[in-house]
C-alpha cells in the first residue's frame, strides 16, 4: 500500500507499506540520491511473508517525495534522519528494525544514537561511520589522514569520466547512471543490467528533475563523520558487507563491526550493491539475524 505522508517539517514523503501492520516492523533507509524503489519488490515481500511490517519510503529529493530549493534552505544528514522519524511517527511503527544501505545505513545510525529508544536493531549494508574520504575522493581532494580508504580508482575513473563529458539527453544521462550502477556492482556476479535499467527508467517516470538528488552529497558533506559516535549504538547490529565494494571498501565494514558493541559481520562476495544480484544472500543473513536477537 502507497500512501504521502505530511512531515514534521511540512515535507511530502511518498510511502510503501507491505504485510500486515501488526507484524513486527522494519524500515528500510534506501541510499543517496536514489529512490525508496530500489529497494526491489521481491526483496520487500520476502521480509513481508516471513511475518515482518516493511516499510519503504523516498527520501526528500527523490522519487515522489518534496524536492527541495536547497541553497535556500540547506539540509544534512540530521534533517534526513528527522524524516525517518516522521515515518516511523506516522505509520505507528513500534521499535522497527532499521536496514540501511550506504547512506541510508549513515541515518540507522544516527537513529540509533540521537533516538535511541526507537530502534529494536539495525542493519548497516554497505555503510561506514566515515564519508569523508569518498566525498574527498569524487570531489578531487586528497584522502591522505583518513584512517579509512578512499574508493577504488575503478569508480573514480568514472566519475572523472563522467564530469570531462557530462550526459546532455536523457537517454545519455540513463546510460550513464547504469554505467555507474555497473562500476557499484563487483566480484563474480554478473551486472544485473536489466533490472537496474528497468528501475531507472521507472525513477525517471516518477522523478523526471533527477540531478536534485545531488542535494544529498551536499547533505552529507555537511554532517560531520561517524566514527566516535558508532561507539554509543547500543542496539543489536548487523553489519553486511562486500568484499568487492568499490565505493566504500571492506575496511569501512569492518571498522563498524569492530566498534560497534557486539556487531555480528557477514562478508560477501559481492560490490556496494546487493540489489537484484545478492538478494537472496543478504535476506538470508537477515533473517538469521533478525531471529536471533
Amino acid at each position: 500500500m502507497q500512501k504521502l505522508i505530511t512531515s514534521a517539517r511540512g515535507l511530502t514523503l511518498w510511502t510503501q507499506s507491505f504485510g500486515k501492520s501488526e507484524n513486527p516492523s522494519i524500515l528500510l533507509i534506501m541510499g543517496a540520491m536514489n529512490q525508496g524503489i530500489f529497494w526491489p519488490d521481491r526483496f520487500c515481500e520476502e521480509l513481508a511473508s516471513a511475518g515482518f511490517y516493511v516499510v519503504r519510503y523516498d527520501h526528500r529529493d527523490t522519487g515522489k517525495s518534496s524536492k527541495i530549493d536547497f541553497q535556500a534552505t540547506p539540509y544534512d544528514l540530521n534533517a534526513l534522519t528527522d524524516d525517518a522519524v516522521d515515518v516511523i511517527h506516522s505509520y505507528g511503527l513500534d521499535q522497527p528494525t532499521v536496514i540501511g544501505l550506504s547512506m541510508g545505513g549513515y541515518i540507522a545510525q544516527l537513529l540509533a544514537t540521537s533516538f535511541p529508544h526507537i530502534p529494536k536493531r539495525i542493519v548497516l549494508i554497505s555503510s561506514t561511520a566515515d564519508h569523508r574520504p569518498y566525498m574527498a575522493a569524487t570531489t578531487g581532494k586528497s584522502t591522505v589522514g583518513f584512517s579509512l580508504p578512499g574508493p577504488e580508482q575503478s569508480y573514480l575513473d568514472y566519475v572523472s569520466a563522467t564530469s570531462l563529458n557530462p550526459p546532455q539527453s536523457l537517454d545519455r544521462i540513463l546510460q550513464s547512471m547504469s554505467d555507474g550502477w555497473k562500476v557499484t556492482y563487483g566480484g563474480p556476479r554478473p551486472y544485473p543490467k536489466t533490472q537496474v535499467e528497468q528501475a531507472l527508467q521507472v525513477a525517471v517516470q516518477r522523478s523526471p528533475d533527477i540531478a536534485v538528488g545531488f542535494h544529498h552529497g551536499l547533505a552529507v558533506a555537511a554532517s560531520p563523520d561517524r566514527l566516535q559516535l558508532v561507539t554509543r549504538i547500543n542496539v543489536p547490529t548487523l553489519v553486511i558487507h562486500g568484499r568487492y565494494d568499490a565505493l566504500l571498501p571492506l575496511a569501512h565494514g569492518q571498522y563498524l563491526a569492530t566498534n560497534i558493541h557486539s556487531a555480528q559481520f557477514e562478508i560477501l562476495d559481492m560490490g556496494h550493491s546487493f540489489m537484484w544480484s545478492w538478494d537472496k544472500e543478504v535476506l538470508a543473513r537477515v533473517l538469521k539475524f533478525l531471529q536471533s536477537t
